[in-house]
């Protein structure tokens, strides 16, 4: 039967990686957020549109860590429960915790996919505006002369 460490250690990797994305994208955004001002042009529009969904994204990883949090205390329940004598409510206690724990997992996962989703459709979404051809423009169109037919070479 499994203490816990295991888990624990899982879980402490998966709340490092977590963490760490929320740092990153926080990061991203304030970088994102300070080089918009006032401006009105379709560039910082989209930066604008890329700040808020970031900060969504962060939102949405701060719940997933949340439950990753009540999978750990969960965790930890199991390790404590796996020093006890062996009893029927002991049994009871593990399954019941386990269930918990697993729940708590699903949840996670099942809210870093909606996260990960979201943010992949946006960033399908945010598309940089065209940017306009700086080259000179012909001032007259000039009829292009039609092509000239080959002379025929048959005997």
């Amino acid at each position: 039967m499994h203490s816990g460490v295991d888990n624990l250690d899982d879980l402490d990797d998966s709340t490092r990686d977590i963490a760490g994305l929320i740092t990153h994208l926080t990061t991203a955004a304030a970088f994102a957020a300070g080089t918009v001002h006032r401006a009105r042009d379709p560039e910082a529009d989209v930066t604008r549109r890329t700040v808020t969904q970031l900060t969504r994204t962060v939102g949405a990883l701060g719940h997933a860590l949340a439950d990753l949090g009540e999978a750990v205390a969960h965790a930890g329940a199991l390790h404590q429960l796996s020093s006890l004598p062996r009893s029927p409510q002991r049994t009871t206690a593990i399954e019941s915790e386990r269930s918990q724990l697993y729940a708590r997992i699903a949840s996670t996962r099942r809210q870093l996919n909606q996260a990960g989703g979201r943010l992949h459709q946006e960033a399908d979404r945010l598309t940089a505006p065209p940017t306009p051809n700086r080259s000179p423009r012909a001032t007259s169109a000039t009829p292009v002369p039609p092509p000239i037919p080959a002379i025929s070479r048959t005997r």
